[in-house]
């Protein structure tokens, strides 16, 4: 099984249009677990001054960094993320 690799940082797009003149659109970032240094690693690919989000994916956001933080410190409880 391949594994594809999604590209991290802002993609330029707006699919919610501009939320104010600062706004430089749509950004793709991953979240990561690193047990060996005991963080939870955000990569926004790019510097980021500022991050909106609607409730949904902030919820989401706040269940994977928990679930990562979890994970680090040997939790077996493993949470249903909303799709």
């Amino acid at each position: 099984m391949s594994q594809s690799r999604i590209k991290i940082g802002p993609s330029r797009q707006f699919p919610r249009g501009h939320l104010n003149p600062d706004d430089e659109g749509e950004l793709t970032f991953g979240i990561a677990a690193d047990a060996k240094k005991r963080v939870v690693v955000v990569n926004f690919g790019s510097p980021v001054h500022w991050l909106a989000l609607p409730v949904a994916e902030a919820r989401r956001m706040a269940l994977v960094l928990n679930a990562k933080a979890d994970e680090i410190e040997g939790s077996t409880i493993d949470p249903e993320l909303p799709s």
